[in-house]
């Protein structure tokens, strides 16, 4: 049941930080940013590879114009996690002494850099990376940029 349980708590983690992250960001113009700067890094690439001096500064102004805006735009995104992970310090070490060193997952089969047996932290943390990927691409927050964009 450890195991069900610590699946359901990462979850439950995941939905609650995606949430907040989509409550608290601007998705479309996130989305724009992120594209921008994509064709950004583009320019600046094709600017240095022709050799033009004046293009590759005014690409690189434009980069590092985009670079604050996204680094902006990251701080909000942090502000919601730091939400998320203020109280879960807290709680973190009641459910440490609860589950232990206690092994609470088994792998199936051996893989190079996978341990057999899980103990808490190591199963909360496969599973709360693994359902954060998941939770934040169904709520948006993370897409594939179209080279055509």
């Amino acid at each position: 049941m450890a195991t069900l349980a610590i699946m359901a708590i990462s979850t439950l983690l995941a939905t609650f930080t995606s949430f907040i992250g989509v409550r608290s960001l601007d998705l479309e113009n996130y989305k724009r940013l992120m594209i921008e700067s994509s064709k950004a890094r583009k320019e600046v690439m094709d600017a240095t590879r022709s050799g033009n001096q004046r293009r590759i500064e005014k690409a690189q102004r434009r980069q590092q114009d985009l670079m604050a805006q996204q680094s902006k735009v990251s701080m909000d995104r942090m502000k919601g996690s730091m939400l998320f992970t203020l109280p879960m310090l807290l709680i973190w070490p009641s459910f440490g002494r609860f589950f232990g060193d206690t092994i609470v997952a088994y792998f199936p089969f051996n893989f190079p850099w996978i341990p057999r047996e899980f103990t808490f932290i190591q199963w909360y943390l496969m599973c709360s990376f693994s359902f954060n990927i998941i939770l934040n691409r169904m709520f948006g927050l993370t897409f594939e940029i179209d080279p055509e964009d």
